[in-house]
């Protein structure tokens, strides 16, 4: 692809005409990719803030959206929720106000009905009465002779007839009992409780008996009894029945005797009763009074939907690759919060909707802006909550766990606020914390605008509350002449309130822009889920900040670049005294000089020097450091315990020293560069550190010390890390992705991400997809990929947009053979014009990709240079693989040589190199051990039906022309086919070096010594560390010591098995001297002499020669 013009106007022909892949993986094209020049990379690194914070959020909402859409069990649950709640808030006003006897007395009645008054109903009607049981009592005082007189017409007359004139039941004389005095009658009530419901006490007042009267007093229980769904009201289940009784009686016999009436003519005594017109009164208004808890219960849902949503991407590091690719945070918060903001506007619909559905009048009779304002409001303040919480959560799990324990906090907030606590006038004035207190939890105001507006809407009489009233309603006025002065017929009021309808709303808009603010600061200064703090609380305060790189003060030595001059933080200097007592490679140490000379030239008037190096290095590493730090420990030290003297007693006694915290230091200090157009292959042993120098170089943890600049710009330059990210590409180790999208949609999403013109997109995904063989599986979601396929998907995403620099992180992983040669492919084809950093535990795939390679173990880089200078470097020595045939298979014209479709050689008819010798003579195969035993001292390393295999130390180097001429001479005498010879493997060479390393680190902390328990119960030997080979003190037996690896680096012991004897040079059994260098390691030989010599070099990594 040409490169015409610069600046701007380039990079808008470049990405206009660009493709995601290099020509030779695309098909389309040049055959190279020309490399960018300063001024078009310094357009990438520029890109308007304004135009990407557009085209990332909007591309953050639609992954929301459909996130949201396809995850339909969460969807549902919102959705459902309000009606849920809203059915449940009805079913709960049914049950307590269906049957309730009490509900006539308190919903408006203006035309009450008129009731005949009952007769007195039997004893046993009562609804706790026991048995035996009397319908009433009487007494009346005897004691003088005025009294006797009207005791005996009591007695003979009035008491008969309220027995006898009981409407509809005349009652019989053993039910009814008489007592002397009250006394009496009182002591006999309280030893048979429930067994009489009242009674009447006659009196004879001196003033009434002159005029022929008496005088009466009931005595009933005034009990409000309930059973079951039943109610009895006292008054006029029996008091009121018994009264219109004596009433009657007394009447009747007053008429009888002033008028002369005959003895059976009664008196016509017929008693109504109606209750008094009345409102609905607040005592039944269920809805009202509970509606904001089931409003908090039906938030409930969204709100844990956002908590572990937005922790789920943090935890999950979904979050962290769409930062890696230049995301912003001020997209990725304020897209969230859009679609927050379409999810409370639904929510405030669906509630008021499904309240009118079930008719209830609180959504019916009070404003719908009122109502849909608070409810909008408050689910907008929950959603900035629950963002401020997440910050907080590391884990999602507990998310949805701290969801609920809210829920129940404000549930019982909820109540206290329900029963006027703080917001009623005497409380408001008395407790005014309680109301600071309160109000900052979302769920509180909503509670006291909820009883506000459920007290305005009781029934269908009610006034309601109607927006040009929602502030006027609420007024505080003690005093009844004053309410009433203030009294306006037609409108809500509410004389004991102290917080209007607007004042809540105020709280609640307040609450949701604060939480939210409070999110976006906790977010940066609360460590991640790496540990790392993005600022000091004070960050918000620093002019860089909000200015970028274009304010920065000197704090280090600045150095000049293309890009202008950047500042770089100089390596601890601590982290010198941490290679005492080692070996350094000299490539090594070479190329960490020719940093320091760059840097030196850099920091100098050198102005020439330093764009000739930004035109030729992409990446360059300067003291690179990353140390972690331990927390103080507590209690007693395990294995895992990062602490040194930890419980350690001072000599002489005393008390124990405090634990003191350990560093720990992942990266020691690395120099050097990655050229451009070159794939650089990061190796080493789990835990050497390649993961945490990637995440350096990617911003996803910042260095302790040292830098690096990438195209230019600095690490630790303020804004720096942002600008490198719209160059960057990466494929992070675990694969990142929504299960919810499909491989199309993501690879749209890290497009919009990274900023690509909308013109360009659809292409560079169809070239992506194609490249990576999922064109057929774009539309599926990832949920349903295999592992394979999320890794292919991976790739392409790193490849997107024709980064500059891409990291591949173990690419390849879960990869079938046939999709990992492919991959190969990809990569090799995308070198020109960019730098690719690659990490893997594939040695074959180093060896393959790998144009410059670097080996790290405890932190500190090993080896660097080419894959056959490290051969050459660090190997044991030769690989020597011979072929043999059987006797009485000569060679003839008509079984020619030939290749074969694997890359094996066959020879006469025997397929040799993959496939196997069918029928080889042991006698031959015995006497070319013996001829390697006898010449260069040394065994089969491994043996099959096709080639028998020897390891040639280097130190047999000069006699091997010798041995291999004596091959060809006796090739007819042995049967030997096929010969051949390459340096040792790439993985021979990590192991010899994380090997060494591992020795070092143990011998520093006094690891020197491993106990091997031998197999078939022959004991146990001791072995020193990294040692091939032992032989037991007491049998004599030799053994080769077979190490490996743990998770953490360390070695360990595998196997020991016996061997005959010791190869050449081990007649001890020690493989080599304490803290000697393994073979070829620091080596320096005449065939190269530095890393930039490996052209120079002997070729043949994996040459084969034949014999004839």
């Amino acid at each position: 692809m040409s490169r015409s013009g610069s600046g701007k106007d380039d990079i808008k022909s470049w990405l206009g005409t660009g493709s995601s892949l290099p020509p030779s993986a695309n098909g389309a094209g040049d055959a190279t990719r020309a490399p960018l020049d300063d001024e078009t990379i310094a357009a990438l690194l520029h890109r308007p803030w304004g135009r990407r914070f557009a085209t990332q959020f909007a591309a953050l909402t639609k992954k929301n959206l459909l996130v949201n859409w396809r995850n339909l069990r969460s969807t549902v649950l919102r959705v459902l929720a309000p009606l849920f709640f809203m059915l449940l808030l009805f079913l709960t006003d049914v049950a307590l106000t269906a049957d309730n006897p009490k509900r006539p007395y308190a919903v408006s009645n203006r035309s009450p009905e008129v009731d005949a008054v009952a007769p007195i109903p039997p004893c046993e009607s009562d609804f706790y009465a026991r048995t035996p049981c009397w319908d009433f009592f009487w007494t009346a005082p005897n004691g003088t002779a005025q009294q006797l007189a009207a005791y005996e017409t009591v007695r003979d007359v009035v008491v008969p007839h309220i027995m006898a004139a009981n409407p509809g039941r005349p009652i019989s004389p053993d039910q009814v009992l008489q007592f002397s005095d009250p006394s009496a009658a009182n002591a006999w009530l309280v030893a048979n409780p429930e067994r009489c419901p009242g009674g009447i006490h006659f009196s004879f007042p001196e003033e009434a008996q002159a005029l022929g009267q008496f005088a009466f007093t009931l005595q009933v229980n005034q009990t409000v009894k309930y059973f079951k769904d039943k109610f009895q009201d006292p008054t006029f289940f029996f008091q009121v029945p018994l009264q219109v009784a004596v009433e009657r009686a007394l009447a009747t016999h007053y008429f009888r005797n002033t008028s002369n009436l005959a003895a059976g003519w009664e008196l016509g005594w017929d008693v109504s009763s109606s209750m008094f017109a009345h409102p609905t009164t607040n005592s039944l208004n269920i809805v009202g009074q509970v509606i904001g808890g089931f409003v908090f219960a039906s938030n409930l849902f969204s709100t844990v939907l956002v908590l572990s949503g937005i922790v789920a991407e943090r935890e999950q590091g979904l979050r962290q690759a769409l930062k890696t690719m230049g995301m912003l945070e001020s997209a990725f918060w304020l897209s969230w919060l859009a679609v927050e903001v379409l999810a409370a506007v639904l929510f405030a619909l669906l509630l008021i909707a499904f309240g009118a559905m079930f008719q209830f009048q609180f959504f019916l009779i009070n404003s719908f802006g009122l109502v849909f304002l608070l409810f909008f409001l408050f689910q907008l303040a929950m959603t900035s909550f629950s963002f401020m919480v997440s910050t907080m959560i590391s884990k999602s799990s507990t998310a949805v766990v701290i969801g609920f324990v809210l829920f129940l906090i404000g549930w019982i907030f909820q109540t206290v606020v329900v029963f006027g606590f703080p917001y009623k006038p005497d409380y408001s004035s008395k407790y005014a914390w309680a109301t600071a207190i309160f109000s900052p939890m979302p769920w509180c105001p909503l509670a006291k605008a909820a009883e506000d507006l459920g007290a305005a809407s009781e029934d269908e009489s009610s006034w309601g509350i109607s927006w040009a009233n929602r502030k006027d309603y609420c007024l505080n006025i003690p005093d009844p002449a004053a309410q009433a002065a203030a009294y306006v017929p037609g409108v809500y009021q509410n004389f004991e309130c102290v917080m209007p309808l607007p004042t809540v709303f105020v709280i609640l808009a307040l609450e949701f822009v604060i939480y939210f603010l409070l999110a976006v600061f906790l977010d940066h200064v609360l460590a991640d889920e790496n540990g790392v703090r993005k600022g000091r609380p004070w960050y918000f305060l620093s002019p860089s900040y909000w200015c970028g790189a274009s304010w920065r003060p000197r704090r280090h030595a600045g150095v000049r670049t293309a890009r202008g001059e950047r500042s770089l933080r100089p390596p601890l200097a601590r982290g010198a005294a941490l290679d005492a007592g080692t070996q350094r490679d000299t490539d090594v140490v070479a190329e960490e000089k020719r940093m320091h000379d760059l840097l030196e030239q850099r920091s100098g008037e050198g102005g020439s020097l330093a764009a000739q190096a930004d035109a030729t290095n992409a990446v360059e590493v300067f003291g690179l450091q990353k140390v972690f730090h331990a927390p103080r420990c507590k209690g007693c030290c395990s294995c895992s315990c990062l602490c040194c003297g930890c419980g350690a007693t001072p000599a002489g006694g005393g008390r124990r020293r405090a634990p003191r915290p350990r560093e720990f230091w992942a990266i020691k200090g690395s120099w050097f560069a990655i050229e451009r157009g070159r794939l650089f292959c990061l190796l080493g042993p789990n835990g050497a550190g390649k993961t945490t120098t990637i995440n350096c170089l990617t911003g996803v943890l910042p260095p302790s010390g040292g830098d690096a600049l990438v195209y230019g710009e600095s690490l630790g330059t303020p804004g720096g890390m942002d600008r490198i990210r719209s160059l960057m590409g990466v494929c992070p180790q675990f694969d990142v992705l929504w299960g919810e999208l499909t491989g199309l949609e993501h690879l749209r999403l890290y497009g919009e991400i990274k900023g690509l013109p909308k013109g360009q997109v659809e292409q560079q995904v169809g070239e992506l997809l194609a490249a990576v063989k999922l064109t057929s599986a774009g539309d599926q979601r990832t949920s349903a990929y295999s592992g394979g396929m999320r890794r292919r998907l991976s790739v392409a995403i790193a490849l997107l947009g024709d980064p500059l620099i891409v990291y591949l992180d173990e690419p390849t992983t879960g990869m079938d053979p046939i999709s990992r040669r492919h991959v190969w492919d990809i990569i090799e084809a995308s070198k020109p014009g960019r730098a690719i950093v690659l990490t893997t535990h594939s040695m074959e795939e180093a060896d393959i990709l790998g144009d410059q390679i670097a080996i790290m173990a405890r932190g500190r880089l090993r080896a660097i240079g080419s894959s056959l200078r490290l051969k050459q470097r660090f190997g044991s020595g030769y690989q020597l693989s011979v072929s043999v045939r059987p006797p009485g298979m000569p060679r003839t014209a008509s079984m020619p040589d030939s290749t074969l479709a694997d890359g094996g050689v066959s020879i006469n008819g025997v397929s040799v190199n993959g496939g196997s010798v069918r029928g080889a003579v042991p006698g031959a195969a015995a006497a070319l051990k013996r001829l390697f035993k006898e010449d260069l001292g040394v065994e089969p390393t491994d043996e099959s039906k096709a080639y028998i295999t020897f390891l040639v130390p280097k130190a047999r180097e000069p006699q091997l022309p010798a041995f291999l001429q004596q091959l060809d001479d006796k090739r007819q005498q042995l049967g030997i086919t096929d010969v051949q010879i390459c340096l040792t493997s790439l993985e021979e060479v990590f192991l010899a070096i994380a090997r060494q390393a591992e020795v070092e680190a143990a011998v520093a902390e006094g690891r020197e010594d491993v106990t091997v328990e031998l197999e078939g119960g022959a004991g146990s030997l001791e072995v020193a560390l990294g040692d091939e080979y032992a032989t037991h003190p007491v049998t004599g037996q030799h053994y080769r010591v077979l190490w490996t690896s743990d998770d953490t680096g360390r070695l360990q012991v595998l196997r020991a098995v016996p061997v005959d004897s010791l190869p050449a040079g081990r007649a001890n059994g020690s493989s080599m001297p304490r803290g000697a260098v393994a073979p070829g390691v620091g080596d320096s030989d005449a065939a190269s002499s530095g890393p930039g010599s490996s052209s120079e070099a002997a070729p043949g990594a994996v040459e084969m020669s034949r014999v004839a």
